[in-house]
């Protein structure tokens, strides 16, 4: 009898013992696998795509990317060493030629220095879910700069080239409004005696002829007035 009692004790012990390990183990996988979700990031707009469509290991990045803004800690670290692969690609390619600047591939290379950190850290047995998490953000900040950058650039060329236009058009304009206007006729008064009617008609293209000439001083001091 006390056999059969010390011998159920023993294995409620050891059950005990079981579930206890069982559930530190749930609770540290579940520390893992437990998925973070990221704030959103500036990306290149719209109607600028059309800029970088040739740059193919861009596309690639982004597209890979997307799965990271939802990710768990592990999958983030299953996935880091392709996502490092992936930003050299980027890091070594033939970029659009408005992004060739040292600004730009600054911030490029810090992108792959992030994603070489996150495939760093799966080699690190004790690193944490929190501290992947907070390499996971960093990436996506890395790479909302590049985006940032980009739309600075597109925008900038476009403003410019407003600029270049307007300039342009008002040259033409105030060249024209400075060029002297062809001398107006008049015909002399004949000398001999004129009917009331011709005579008023005289007097309406003389005043007609003043009124032109108003305009035209008015226009060209305007002009002079405002240089651009």
């Amino acid at each position: 009898m006390k056999f059969v009692v010390y011998s159920l004790l023993f294995f409620f012990i050891l059950s005990c013992k079981d579930t206890k390990t069982g559930t530190t183990q749930i609770v540290k996988k579940s520390d893992y696998s437990t998925v973070k979700k990221h704030e959103q990031i500036e990306l290149v707009q719209r109607t600028y795509q059309s800029k970088i469509d040739s740059w193919k290991e861009y596309e690639n990045l982004l597209e890979f990317l997307n799965q990271y803004y939802s990710i768990s800690p592990n999958d983030a670290i299953n996935n880091s060493r392709e996502l490092n692969d992936i930003t050299q690609s980027l890091n070594d390619s033939i970029k659009p030629e408005f992004l060739e600047r040292p600004a730009f591939n600054a911030r490029v290379n810090l992108l792959f220095n992030e994603t070489l950190r996150l495939y760093d850290m799966s080699s690190i047995p004790s690193i944490k879910a929190v501290e992947v998490n907070e390499q996971v953000a960093k990436i996506l900040h890395a790479f909302s700069s590049i985006n940032s950058k980009i739309n600075t650039f597109i925008k900038q060329a476009e403003l410019e080239n407003e600029m270049t236009d307007l300039n342009f058009k008002n040259g033409v304009s105030n060249k024209t409004l400075k060029q002297d206007p062809q001398p107006i006729k008049v015909k002399p008064l004949s000398k001999g005696k004129l009917s009331a009617k011709s005579q008023k008609m005289n007097l309406l293209e003389q005043e007609r002829i003043k009124d032109k000439r108003r305009v035209f001083r008015k226009r060209k001091k305007n002009v002079k007035k405002d240089p651009n």
